[in-house]
């Protein structure tokens, strides 16, 4: 069980970045996918087909973090298309869609790239995240995330889901691996 502080000067333990060491450990990154690889909108045209909108520089992101040798995954409740086709175009390395109670799918794929928890970062905004976010190393929350699941982060981010948080946590992890950009 986690026991957090929750104040260190004012500034809630939980919103800071963690330190480099504990960053620098990370090999598999884990989102969940609506809330942080999109801002939680879902377009539905007349024909009951589904889009969503992403942030470009969320995708720079994940190619940079596959040019360094991070791995990724997305564990979601969704199971649609624009889930499946963004996945497939960031090379995402496992997609699991359809998955109400992600815990066994997180262990599934841990064990499947021979991690332990502290090898990975979730990011989740809402309430079906909390018991992989209680596991894993760093357990990253959108700014806009759902209360319950700040309060359970390791690290609560700068930006919102879809708009900057995927890049942020990549950034930092690259950072702490002591990736120097040209």
């Amino acid at each position: 069980m986690r026991v957090r502080a929750y104040c260190i000067l004012g500034v809630p333990v939980g919103s800071r970045r963690p330190a480099k060491a504990r960053l620098a450990k990370i090999r598999l990154i884990i989102f969940d996918f609506d809330g942080v690889l999109t801002d939680n909108y879902v377009y539905v045209a007349e024909n009951g087909e589904r889009s969503k909108r992403f942030w470009v520089p969320d995708g720079v992101g994940v190619f940079l973090a596959h040019k360094f040798g991070l791995k990724m995954a997305i564990i979601t409740g969704n199971d649609d298309g624009a889930t499946r086709h963004r996945a497939e175009f960031l090379r995402i390395d496992t997609l699991r869609q359809g998955v109400y109670d992600k815990l066994p799918v997180y262990e599934e794929v841990t064990k499947q790239h021979g991690l332990t928890d502290d090898e990975v970062l979730y990011i989740g905004d809402d309430l079906p995240d909390c018991t992989v976010m209680r596991r894993v190393g760093i357990a990253l929350a959108p700014a806009d995330a759902h209360p319950t699941i700040k309060e359970v982060a390791t690290w609560i981010g700068e930006s919102p889901g879809g708009r900057g948080i995927v890049r942020e946590a990549i950034d930092a992890i690259l950072d702490a691996k002591g990736v120097e950009w040209p």
